[in-house]
């Protein structure tokens, strides 16, 4: 049992180290290219309509509005974009996986959880009830996802309009409009590679 704790104690540490950097650049972009790119696939196969009201037309009458799919409608990009940082709450910090930021508890909260489960006693100075609070860094991460949309809000308009169906989103936006190369580290990895070198937690 002593060995448990042990190794639970380092982990922890691990995860605490690893927690104390801001989220790069490079995260936060492919990231949001993630979440968006999931979000706009959910309301791919839509088959709704949209009508747009009637309106004057030049001569001064009423003409019937316009019918747009919704699939190619800028409502369609405006609700993702609206809803798609705050999915960055829904992430954590991993130290123990390749990608820092991945959806779900660590594994270092999911044993403990299981420990509790299964009637050990668990001591920490950190309350149970913020075992799974959002820490901090997911904090930043957000509010940097936010910027970034604010920032290239027409450069992630011109690729839903005019690039989506040639260039995925990270490659488009992330490679050519965001992140200098040297910043591209994080770009098209393995997500479930759990081999982490120190450096690179």
């Amino acid at each position: 049992m002593k060995s448990l704790f042990f190794s639970l104690s380092i982990e922890f540490l691990l995860r605490i180290l690893a927690a104390t950097e801001d989220p790069s650049n490079c995260q936060v972009c492919r990231l949001l290219a993630v979440e968006l790119s999931s979000s706009l696939q959910k309301t791919d196969s839509s088959s709704a309509v949209l009508e747009t009201g009637s309106r004057l037309d030049p001569k001064g009458e009423w003409a019937d509005g316009k019918r747009i799919s919704y699939r190619k409608s800028e409502v369609r990009l405006l609700e993702s974009l609206e809803s798609v940082c705050d999915r960055m709450l829904e992430y954590r910090v991993h130290s123990d996986k390749r990608e820092r930021f991945a959806k779900g508890r660590t594994s270092t909260m999911e044993t403990l959880h299981n420990l509790k489960t299964k009637g050990v006693k668990v001591k920490m100075d950190l309350p149970e009830d913020m075992w799974d609070s959002v820490p901090a860094e997911i904090t930043r991460l957000k509010t940097k996802c936010e910027s970034l949309v604010e920032e290239y809000e027409d450069e992630l308009t011109d690729w839903y309009f005019k690039y989506q169906e040639e260039s995925d989103l990270e490659s488009w936006f992330c490679k050519k409009m965001v992140l200098a190369e040297t910043e591209q580290k994080c770009l098209k990895f393995d997500e479930n590679a759990t081999d982490v070198k120190k450096s690179e937690l």
